[in-house]
């Protein structure tokens, strides 16, 4: 027979065991929920770092700016370079991504399925006329053209978004092609392709004016 002392040893060995595997199951909760905390707030300090960027950062746009300058008889001044324009919108000056002089020869490509005959008054011998019924045509037929000025004349609404920039836009309805004069009026203006990353209607352009010829007068819209 087992002596008492071994038998109370081995019972006070089973009980000991019986604590810890006790403590065990208790404690694990605890140390599995600690990561899970950890993750969480991690998560949370991430998503508070990237997402206030977000919220103030401003993209750039491009707005096509047309300008005409005039001298004191308000006759038409053309053959100034894209280095003497200037703009300024609330204060910043603006970057000039594109720009077309007002006698730059053109390609016009009109994208309608009706012709446009009022179109050819506003043609000279140097440029170029095209007419198409889709905007895919009209692209590819202004990639290959050599004319410094690219312009698309459209009835058509869907689509136009993805007209590059470079490229001038002028949309119409089938209603005013047979008297397209408002439309064709901007053909022959400065054009300026303005980068901005705060764009509003308070833009301003301005002129560093050739030496010799007196002062000029620009408009822009």
């Amino acid at each position: 027979m087992q002596s008492r002392a071994v038998l109370w040893y081995r019972i006070r060995m089973m009980h000991g065991m019986v604590e810890m595997l006790g403590e065990l199951r208790f404690r694990t909760p605890r140390v599995a929920a600690l990561p899970a905390a950890v993750f969480v707030g991690s998560a949370l300090a991430i998503v508070l770092t990237v997402g206030a960027p977000c919220l103030s950062a401003q993209v750039p746009s491009t707005r096509l700016v047309y300008v005409t300058v005039t001298d004191r008889l308000g006759r038409a001044v053309i053959g100034l370079e894209q280095e003497r324009f200037g703009v300024v919108e609330n204060g910043v000056r603006c970057a000039i991504t594109d720009f077309s002089g007002a006698d730059s020869p053109m390609t016009l490509v009109i994208v309608s399925e009706t012709p446009l005959p009022g179109a050819a008054p506003f043609i000279r011998p140097e440029d170029e006329l095209i007419q198409t019924q889709s905007f895919s045509d009209a692209l590819r037929q202004l990639s290959a053209s050599k004319k410094p000025r690219k312009v698309i004349l459209t009835t058509i609404a869907s689509g136009i978004e993805a007209i590059p920039s470079g490229i001038q836009l002028l949309p119409t309805t089938p209603a005013n092609l047979s008297n397209p004069v408002g439309e064709l009026d901007d053909l022959h203006k400065y054009l300026l392709w303005v980068r901005s990353s705060t764009p509003s209607a308070n833009l301003e352009v301005v002129l560093t004016e050739p030496p010799g010829l007196p002062p000029l007068r620009l408009t822009w819209k």
